[in-house]
């Protein structure tokens, strides 16, 4: 059973690169912003970030909530 969730893990991995080297594809606050609207995009990017990132990942969040380049 391990090893299952270990492969659907490791696709999953492999589709969020995959995504992430797509330089064609719009920036998700791009496609948050038209389906959900500028104000409550930046409110979910907001509660989204913590005081102090601890990732890369959530450095970029705090930018995106906050309106920095990313």
């Amino acid at each position: 059973m391990t090893a299952k969730r270990g492969a659907r893990r490791l696709l999953w991995d492999c589709e969020t690169v995959g995504r992430s080297l797509d330089l064609d594809r719009i920036p998700a606050r791009t496609r948050l912003e038209t389906e959900l609207g500028a104000n409550i995009t930046g409110l979910l990017l907001a509660t989204l970030r913590e005081a102090e990132p601890a990732t890369p990942h959530e450095e970029s969040l705090r930018r995106a909530a906050h309106g920095d380049a990313a």
